[in-house]
């Protein structure tokens, strides 16, 4: 999107995203984030400038099990594209993860199975450090 023309509509979506950068969001969030802003945009157009930033390298688009449609999460320039995700069966958080160790696993994968991952599809599922806290309290 980086020269081209932008509608206030785009910048909202884009605000909305960098708002969640952490996390992940659904276009369901975006819609109400954009009612909740005075900003009335129709679904269509919502999937579609979606579309446009993930094809521009603005977002990446995953499913998290138990979470109905798409989520996107803002990718800031410069970022590494090359992560994982992190999703805690307990409380559901989903966070984006950078680490080296993984590129050893892709590479076997690669070389040894004749398969190539996409680390940003790929989503690890267990408990996270808190709710692992939780559960030792309650033992």
């Amino acid at each position: 999107m980086a020269g081209k023309y932008k509608t206030k509509q785009q910048s909202a979506i884009k605000e909305c995203l960098e708002m969640h950068k952490d996390g992940y969001v659904t276009v369901m969030d975006i819609e109400n984030y954009l009612k909740e802003n005075d900003c009335q945009v129709g679904l269509t157009t919502i999937y579609r400038h979606l579309e446009k930033m993930e094809k521009d390298g603005i977002v990446t688009k995953f499913s998290v099990e138990g979470q109905p449609g798409a989520c996107f999460q803002y990718i800031e320039q410069g970022e590494n594209q090359d992560c994982f995700y992190i999703k805690c069966e307990e409380c559901g958080e989903v966070t984006k993860m950078e680490c080296h160790h993984l590129a050893e696993l892709y590479s076997h994968v690669n070389a040894d199975h004749h398969f190539s991952i996409n680390p940003k599809k790929t989503i690890f599922y267990g408990k996270c450090e808190k709710c692992g806290k939780c559960e030792e309290k309650n033992k």
